[in-house]
């Protein structure tokens, strides 16, 4: 039964202390921060997090496991261990880092939860499938979902994984994702909703640039936006860089 559940959340466990104390240190994860981790299974994870991190607030909503977890940190004082589905958790509103193996099958929900909340993450390191790790983070291509979270957030591809760091062996590839919040963003916090409605707006339907701008501009103006940002009209929205969304953005509000 426990096995079965497990299959169902899609969920695999690093076997190796000594990869995951590697991992949290080349982290930024420190004695002054509060982490949060996401499925903490048979606590290989919180372990290593409890000697690094000020407050580990641990979730886990398998009640058997959680039971076990109880135990086996009963004399910690640093850790907050909750028996709850993380989709429903109230995230905190002071400062805190995430560090964490999600299950595959829900892993593109945990990440809109945490990239999109009022207070994300200052710091987050997920281990998920490579596929959607590489599509999220824009590699090699900007797909919708980095275009409209880089002007707040750096991501990058923090480790890859062999399959047999994990038990039982996925049938895919994992790496471990990380997404940071800028110092200082490219755009204002408060030009969010907009920035992100205007790319979607142009993004869709995976059409060239040409046809997509039509939507907003005359034709005369979309020859001079490209030749002005140096971008092929025959181009897909996937093309074109941040650098250039941004300037995009920037000249068409002063239209």
């Amino acid at each position: 039964m426990f096995k079965l559940r497990r299959e169902q959340l899609s969920q695999v466990f690093l076997h190796s202390p000594e990869l995951v104390n590697r991992l949290i240190g080349k982290s930024s994860i420190g004695q002054k921060d509060t982490v949060i981790e996401i499925g903490s299974g048979k606590g290989i994870i919180t372990s290593a997090l409890l000697q690094t991190a000020k407050l580990v607030i641990a979730i886990e909503r398998d009640p058997i496991l959680y039971s076990r977890l109880k135990q086996q940190f009963l004399h910690y004082q640093n850790i907050n261990l909750i028996c709850a589905d993380f989709l429903t958790f109230k995230l905190p509103n002071g400062s805190y880092k995430v560090f964490a193996n999600v299950p595959f099958s829900i892993e593109g929900k945990i990440i809109r939860k945490l990239i999109d909340a009022p207070n994300p993450p200052e710091d987050c390191y997920l281990i998920m499938r490579e596929e959607l790790a590489r599509r999220l983070a824009g590699i090699p291509k900007n797909g919708l979902f980095a275009i409209i979270h880089k002007p707040w957030f750096d991501f990058e591809i923090f480790h890859q994984f062999r399959r047999n760091d994990f038990i039982p062996k996925p049938q895919v590839e994992s790496v471990m994702l990380r997404f940071i919040k800028r110092p200082y963003p490219l755009l204002p916090e408060s030009e969010k909703p907009q920035f992100q409605k205007f790319v979607t707006n142009i993004f869709g339907g995976g059409r060239r640039m040409r046809q997509n701008l039509r939507r907003e501009f005359s034709p005369s103006k979309i020859n001079n936006l490209a030749q002005k940002l140096k971008f092929d009209l025959d181009a897909k929205p996937s093309n074109l860089i941040i650098e250039q969304w941004l300037l995009l953005y920037n000249l068409t509000q002063h239209i």
